[in-house]
């Protein structure tokens, strides 16, 4: 499986991406999305059904949610844990 996929999003949380065309976003997300291009090979091709297809995306942000939660109810790090696992000594 190839994926190629363009950015949607700038370098930066403040890009303006002054450097794309006035709807190229649109058409990238509507022509060119590949998660979306590869759902649709599938259906077409009898692999796998749309209401599969919704399921899976269910479960999968219900992963995310749930990961998310856990990250958001963890205690923040102390200063200590500041290079942990960031630097070894060999």
């Amino acid at each position: 499986l190839e994926c190629k996929m363009v950015r949607f999003f700038g370098h930066f949380e403040g890009d303006q991406q002054l450097y794309r065309g006035a709807g190229e976003i649109d058409d990238i997300r509507a022509n060119k999305d590949c998660i979306r291009l590869f759902a649709d090979r599938l259906t077409e091709a009898g692999q796998v059904s749309r209401a599969e297809l919704e399921a899976i995306d269910r479960e999968a942000r219900a992963l995310v949610e749930e990961a998310a939660a856990f990250a958001k109810a963890a205690p923040q790090p102390t200063a200590a844990d500041l290079t942990t696992d960031v630097y070894v000594k060999y």
